[in-house]
């Protein structure tokens, strides 16, 4: 079988992670020195310094460079580096075939990974195309989330232990705020003793994010179990739960618009739902900042909107970031934490019932808070007729 890298001009080193074996092919230009064939370390292999797509010199006074996560240029010596060893200089006076231009070598590289996958193993550039196809793709797009929804769904049946210590902190939190409030509700009580208000929400919290989970892999889930609801104040639990948590990092979340309507759907999925955006608000609103819950009700609907400011979302990304476990580049750039299964577990729950969940965003950053930009999520609920 022919191997296309005997075409490349110079000579490369495949590196087999699986078999930890590698191999040297010679280039159609340059064949692999011998001194690289006998090298008793091969440190080219296992080097992390240098810059990315830049020549390095090795110690035996060679130039190598990284193609893709596999191969790696060697055997050549550039003589217009900048810096050049005296190995590298006395090689290229003994060997003359082996010298090369900088930009040569560097401009193959670059034209080599320009044939993507199957020729480079470069793991981002393969996710990229991976990604792509995802978002031009519906089918590939859901047979890819149902995928990754069962492997949430693995980790999740391994948290029972867990969930029962949350739900018995929560109890003995419940326990002392009721001693010392008993007229009150747990809530009401919750927001006036900061320690043990700490503890019930935070355990709240954990608790609402982990029954969300359950529709993340069983959508079935949704249907069935539709009550009467009025949307505000039942929406007031999950608000009450994270402003708390906001409060930790001087945020303000407003309640904004009236709105008086009922509903009828499955209330945990609904509340599943509004738990996976006002988590992900307050994670990503900037400390100090401002956020919105906007209450549009018009006809036989109410919109709800979840309006803060946020990391920047790519064009290439507005679809991609409902998938489970992905999350925004910019958004991982700005918090480190985070599973990005909120979002997912919101449009699942949106697309099966229809409520139209979409993502908008500014084109502009914020004046005050640089590299974010005011971002609305947007879902839909019908109304019940009165009649």
């Amino acid at each position: 079988m022919v191997n296309a890298w005997g075409l490349f001009p110079f000579p490369t080193l495949e590196s087999d992670a699986a078999t930890a074996e590698s191999v040297f092919q010679d280039g159609s230009l340059i064949s692999t020195p011998s001194d690289c064939l006998s090298c008793p370390t091969r440190e080219c292999l296992a080097k992390t310094g240098g810059q990315a797509g830049r020549l390095t010199e090795c110690r035996f006074g060679m130039h190598y460079l990284r193609v893709d996560d596999n191969r790696i240029i060697v055997g050549v010596v550039a003589t217009d580096l900048p810096s050049m060893g005296k190995r590298a200089k006395r090689r290229g006076k003994q060997h003359p075939e082996l010298r090369v231009r900088v930009r040569a070598v560097e401009h193959a590289a670059a034209q080599a990974k320009l044939l993507g996958p199957g020729v480079v193993e470069d793991l981002e550039q393969l996710k990229e195309e991976v990604m792509t196809r995802v978002k031009e793709d519906p089918a590939m797009f859901n047979t890819l989330a149902d995928q990754l929804r069962k492997d949430f769904a693995e980790t999740l049946t391994q948290s029972h232990d867990f969930l029962q210590l949350v739900k018995l902190v929560r109890g003995h939190a419940e326990t002392l705020l009721l001693e010392k409030f008993p007229d009150s509700s747990v809530e009401d009580a919750a927001e006036k003793l900061p320690t043990e208000g700490a503890i019930f929400f935070s355990t709240e919290m954990m608790l609402v994010k982990m029954d969300s989970l359950v529709f993340l892999n069983e959508i079935n889930r949704v249907f069935g179990g539709e009550t009467r609801f009025q949307i505000h104040p039942f929406a007031l639990k999950y608000y009450r739960i994270y402003k708390w948590q906001a409060a930790q990092k001087n945020l303000t979340i407003q309640l904004q618009g009236q709105c008086y309507g009922h509903c009828w759907y499955n209330s945990a999925a609904i509340g599943a739902l509004l738990q996976g955006l006002l988590d992900n608000l307050v994670k990503y609103a900037p400390a100090g900042s401002k956020a919105v819950i906007d209450f549009q009700e018009q006809g036989m609907h109410i919109d709800i909107c979840f309006i803060s400011l946020g990391p920047r979302i790519d064009s290439d990304e507005r679809g991609q970031i409902f998938l489970p476990g992905y999350r925004a580049r910019a958004a991982r750039a700005s918090a480190s934490e985070g599973l990005g299964v909120g979002l997912a577990t919101a449009k699942n729950i949106s697309d099966a019932l229809n409520l139209n969940l979409t993502v908008e965003q500014s084109e502009d950053p914020d004046f005050k808070y640089a590299e974010r930009y005011e971002t609305t999520f947007r879902f839909r609920l019908k109304k019940m007729d009165q009649g």
